[in-house]
């Protein structure tokens, strides 16, 4: 293989050419949907199956979620200062992190790792040794849980789906699982949230849960775009707080001396 500046197995370009994951692009332009281009660039191949069609489910769950979203916020603060669109969407995936979608690749994780290799045994009883240790260790199970949701309508929908395609698997059955011992340890208050349904559905998908955050970057970016455009086109400049929503914490006012 001849050595380059970059190697890559995702894409070549060529003089009116591009190939991507050895597809001809202008070949599944028209052809195939958003969702099966996804789930080719982050597993390597086409889907032999429904998988497409069950990532733009995934898409259009994590559109958007209104202005209690700090990277919807971080957009609308960003656009009102008068930046082109991209720096206002740019702001707002920049807040994407550990507490704001992060619970996605956390999950993820936890439901690939816990049913690595043929380990597959009593479900149940894995469900039961992972929220023990969270519990034991003082931590929040990613992707369960939600400030406003307590049955997170998104979740029930995406895992119809899933079941309708034949795509579920057995992490769902244990995110399942832990949702029924943190619902039974909490009088019903902690379900799956929306984030731990996108965990559990791409790892049934065989996607690395590297990728979590990405589905919620691609999805959320759509609606990024909507708010900054609205700010910018339908909103007045320069969004600031409040004088009287702003706290201050500091020393009483105090008289300067110069220091001799």
């Amino acid at each position: 293989m001849a050595e380059g500046f970059w190697k890559t197995s995702i894409s070549k370009v060529e003089p009116n050419k591009v190939v991507v994951r050895g597809y001809d692009l202008a070949e599944l332009i028209g052809q195939v949907s958003f969702g099966d281009v996804v789930y080719l660039l982050t597993t390597g191949d086409l889907p032999q199956g429904n998988e497409g069609k069950m990532i733009d489910a995934i898409l259009v769950s994590a559109c958007d979620h209104g202005l209690s979203a700090p990277s919807a916020d971080a957009t609308r603060f960003v656009a009102s200062g008068g930046v082109p669109l991209q720096a206002s969407v740019a702001a707002g995936l920049l807040a994407i992190g550990e507490w704001h979608a992060g619970a996605i690749e956390a999950c993820a994780r936890i439901l690939q790792e816990a049913l690595a290799g043929e380990r597959v045994g009593d479900v149940g009883a894995l469900a039961r040794e992972i929220v023990g240790r969270f519990k034991s260790e003082k931590r929040r199970i990613p992707g369960y849980g939600h400030p406003y949701h307590t049955a997170d309508p998104r979740v029930v929908k995406l895992f119809e789906i899933s079941e309708s395609f034949g795509l579920a698997d057995r992490h769902i059955r244990l995110a399942l699982d832990i949702e029924s011992e943190l619902k039974a340890a909490s009088g019903g208050r902690i379900g799956m949230n929306v984030d731990g349904a996108i965990a559990a559905i791409i790892s049934d998908l065989g996607i690395d849960w590297r990728f979590g955050k990405g589905f919620f970057i691609i999805a959320r970016s759509a609606g990024l775009v909507a708010h900054a455009h609205e700010q910018m086109t339908q909103e007045k400049p320069f969004k600031a707080v409040p004088l009287d929503e702003i706290v201050y914490t500091g020393p009483d006012e105090r008289p300067f001396r110069k220091h001799q």
